[in-house]
């Protein structure tokens, strides 16, 4: 009597079962929010180093040309006519330059405003990945069976795709259901196994 080579899906004479091979589900690019969109270098952007160039106007007794620069007209022409409220407005403004310019481009528009740039990072932090649709997670179940020999379990089915062991047996259900896939025990574990009997082997 000649031993026959075991089929693949097919239990050998101990009853044991060849050795699952699963197919990794592809992963999905997760889904951003769109942040702020910011300019790189507009023309009309506020620069720092024009800032404290203007500012050193100071040397030449012109204070608060630094304000004109930066749309402030109103303090810049008190600041021309005071000497920069005598020397002590001139002085906090060489301190809060990078403040007033960066004010200066959220108010124009040219950089997004502090508050709405902390609301889009939680936003973009908890997005979830994408989920392929039913009908591709069929396909990657039959691709994973179709390498264990056309057996496949739950448990392998949530290795191939990546999603819950739920959502999984309820699509392998209503493939059963449909009459696409078989479902029977183990014998020696009792674990259930979804069979697709086309994937199996030659039909005879």
């Amino acid at each position: 009597m000649t031993e026959q080579p075991n089929e693949p899906g097919r239990a050998n004479p101990e009853g044991s079962f060849p050795p699952y091979a699963v197919v990794p589900l592809q992963p999905t690019a997760p889904i951003q929010s769109p942040g702020p969109q910011v300019p790189d270098d507009p023309d009309g952007m506020y620069k720092d180093g024009i800032g404290y160039g203007l500012w050193c106007l100071i040397f030449f007794g012109l204070a608060g040309v630094h304000r004109l620069y930066l749309g402030k007209y109103g303090t810049g022409i008190l600041w021309l006519l005071t000497f920069g409220l005598f020397g002590i407005g001139q002085f906090i403004d060489l301190i809060r330059m990078k403040g007033l310019i960066k004010e200066a481009n959220v108010r124009e528009g040219y950089l997004p405003h502090p508050r709405l740039a902390r609301r889009m990072q939680p936003a973009q932090a908890t997005a979830s990945p994408r989920l392929p649709p039913q009908q591709n997670l069929q396909q990657v179940l039959l691709k994973a069976a179709q390498a264990n020999g056309g057996a496949l379990t739950v448990t392998q089915g949530v290795v191939a795709t990546g999603m819950t062991f739920e959502q999984v047996e309820e699509i392998l259900s209503d493939m059963v259901a449909k009459g696409y896939v078989d479902v029977d025990n183990a014998p020696n574990s009792g674990v259930v196994v979804y069979r697709f009997p086309e994937l199996a082997g030659p039909f005879s």
